[in-house]
């Protein structure tokens, strides 16, 4: 059954791979995130293959704005069924040296823009009695990031968020998930792992090489294969699953 879907963080990476996901599944789909000209591209690059899609700025950590999105959707949809929240960033630094006011910046998008978002959407699910909220987490919560700690530290916070929630949520025909990947190349990862091989004073090739190497399936994380995770949970068929973190990460977590 089409939806209409709301994907923060739509304009790169991870969501934009969900929102291309959503519209080839027949959502109508609201793509939301800080840069208008990402948030357009993938608007129209969507509506050219034949889905329905629209752009609009968001800064997740802002309550007003994320109220008046809602507010917006549901006047030009009636309706927000799905809220897939794929705001995020991160800041790598050896904790020692590591600046507040950075790591202070992720915990007010990653987990601050989570609980927001999630907030923002409930009033008209409710009313509706169905919805799926679906937040993109990490492994980096279960397993450790060295010189990521606050980054790991929010992902942790919104897994627990996503439990705390699920249960709240459960008598209204809300399900409440988070997938939590393992390395997906993104513009994000390759940041993110050229940092942390200039600390770890290795060649960038051989981290990456390292990195691979603790994956059992021998292979990084498609952006697709997250993006499916998202859309089944997404769906009717997983009306039962509700509090759980899925892990994409090809076995790393395991190790």
């Amino acid at each position: 059954m089409p939806r209409v879907a709301l994907v923060t963080g739509g304009g790169r990476g991870i969501g934009r791979g969900i929102a291309e996901r959503f519209a080839a599944d027949g959502h109508t789909v609201i793509i939301a995130a800080r840069s208008q000209p990402e948030v357009e591209a993938t608007a129209q690059a969507i509506c050219r293959a034949g889905g329905s899609a629209q752009g609009r700025t968001l800064d997740v950590s802002d309550p007003a704005a994320a109220e008046g999105l809602v507010r917006e959707i549901i006047t030009a949809h009636g309706r927000l069924d799905i809220l897939a929240n794929s705001a995020g960033t991160s800041y790598i630094a050896p904790l020692v040296l590591a600046d507040p006011e950075q790591a202070r910046a992720v915990l007010q998008t990653n987990l601050l823009g989570a609980w927001i978002v999630s907030r923002a959407v409930l009033r008209p699910m409710m009313a509706a009695r169905w919805g799926r909220i679906i937040h993109i987490g990490s492994i980096s919560a279960d397993v450790g990031a060295p010189f990521a700690t606050i980054y790991a530290a929010s992902k942790g916070g919104v897994h627990a968020l996503v439990r705390s929630l699920a249960l709240e949520l459960a008598h209204a025909g809300i399900t409440v998930n988070a997938v939590a990947p393992g390395y997906v190349r993104t513009q994000l990862f390759d940041q993110t792992q050229g940092r942390r091989a200039e600390l770890k004073n290795v060649p960038r090739e051989q981290h990456e090489a390292d990195l691979l190497a603790e994956v059992p399936t021998g292979r990084f994380v498609e952006v697709s294969d997250v993006a499916g995770a998202v859309a089944y949970l997404a769906s009717e068929e997983a009306r039962s699953i509700t509090g759980q973190v899925l892990t994409v990460d090809g076995g790393r977590s395991t190790v």
